[in-house]
């Protein structure tokens, strides 16, 4: 078959793929966030697709032959439009995931022109955010997600496609997934995959050696937060904890609400934030300082719904509505502006109790650019990050 087929069946996946992801708004950006493995490593998100899948599948029938199916993957993917080598950071980088392993040490997921199109690119920084290069990217279109566990085990993911590094970006190897790639987290050396809503996954860190978690009922999943060796996760209606990396769940007694929740939590004192949601306003932000077994409600976002959310502490938290941020210091009984731009914020994350990020989009509809905002005083100011050449 001719170059032109191939290239037309590519062109057809990695859009199904990518509007997979992108189409179900109602599970908050928020929940892709990540911190350090000594505080919260929690992240998140995606995929949803009935339309896409069945797109996919039938590209992938027409263009994965039966005999040579391995090869044909490699194949196809070398053509999909990526900065796959190192370099400088492109000019008009569009910040869209953000991971780190310390105060100085972070990468960024985004895109960037390249010649007519679009690519995919990773920039990384060493020095907290002063200074940024780029670093190969998988050979795909599809991702918008970037989890790091430290300087060489990565990464990236997004619809049905899940890529791992242990190069620190040097390669990227894809690996096999039962269907979409909803949320990912990694914490205590173990690396934790939402796929499907119905499956948790896990595999040491290093190692691409994924297992099913079991004993998690029958619930749709979501909300995946992860510390040492405790999970939070939802099943359905039910939030369920795990003390012993996923072995065994409880389940926790605060929480009886149908909707959808994700989670956040921050260590010494312990607590536990969620922020549930059925798609209509006002969204609940909920506080629990006993292990999940009881849960009290904060004050009202203004001008939710809520887009972003992030916790710095057991009193401390930022969230965004539709424009400013705003912040309590009193576990949720009052919220203050921040000294921010108002924005679409996407992503609100912290390091510690001090240092934190934010990604935001500005602009109008047609003409938006993502920018990088980052705290040195836990949430109440925010200053802009250059990444790039704009």
């Amino acid at each position: 078959m001719s170059s032109d087929f191939f290239e037309e069946i590519e062109r057809q996946l990695v859009a199904a793929t990518e509007s997979g992801v992108r189409r179900r708004r109602w599970r908050r950006p928020w929940l892709r966030r990540q911190r350090l493995p000594w505080r919260a490593p929690t992240v998140g998100i995606a995929a949803g697709l009935a339309t896409a899948l069945a797109a996919s599948a039938i590209a992938a029938t027409l263009t994965l032959p039966a005999s040579h199916p391995k090869a044909q993957v490699a194949s196809r993917f070398a053509r999909t439009r990526s900065f796959t080598t190192a370099g400088v950071v492109p000019s008009g980088f569009q910040p869209e995931s953000f991971t780190a392993i310390s105060e100085l040490t972070w990468w960024l997921l985004g895109t960037a022109p390249c010649g007519s199109h679009t690519c995919t690119a990773i920039v990384r920084t060493t020095d907290g955010g002063s200074t940024f290069t780029r670093i190969p990217a998988p050979p795909t279109a599809a991702v918008q997600n970037l989890r790091f566990a430290n300087a060489r085990d990565g990464y990236a993911y997004g619809g049905l496609q899940l890529w791992s590094t242990h190069s620190g970006g040097h390669t990227w190897k894809l690996s096999q997934v039962r269907g979409p790639v909803e949320e990912l987290a990694i914490a205590d050396g173990y690396a934790y995959a939402v796929m499907s809503t119905t499956t948790l996954m896990r595999t040491p860190v290093g190692r691409n050696r994924w297992r099913v978690i079991h004993g998690l009922g029958r619930g749709a999943l979501s909300g995946l937060w992860v510390q040492g060796e405790t999970v939070i996760i939802q099943s359905g209606s039910r939030m369920l904890i795990s003390n012993d990396q996923g072995k065994h769940f409880s389940r926790a007694r605060g929480v009886v609400r149908a909707g959808d929740c994700g989670y956040d939590a921050v260590a010494d004192p312990f607590a536990i934030w969620a922020l549930c949601t059925t798609g209509m306003a006002p969204d609940d932000i909920l506080l629990s300082t006993n292990d999940g077994n009881t849960f009290t409600t904060a004050a009202q976002v203004p001008n939710g719904p809520i887009n972003a959310f992030a916790a710095a502490a057991s009193s401390v938290a930022v969230a965004s509505g539709q424009g400013p941020l705003y912040r309590t210091t009193n576990s949720g009984g009052t919220w203050t502006p921040v000294a921010a731009p108002s924005a679409d914020w996407t992503y609100l994350g912290f390091t510690d109790a001090t240092h934190g990020v934010a990604l935001g989009s500005f602009g109008t509809k047609r003409r938006q650019h993502g920018r990088l905002y980052y705290t040195t005083d836990g949430g109440a100011s925010y200053h802009y990050v250059p990444i790039g050449p704009t």
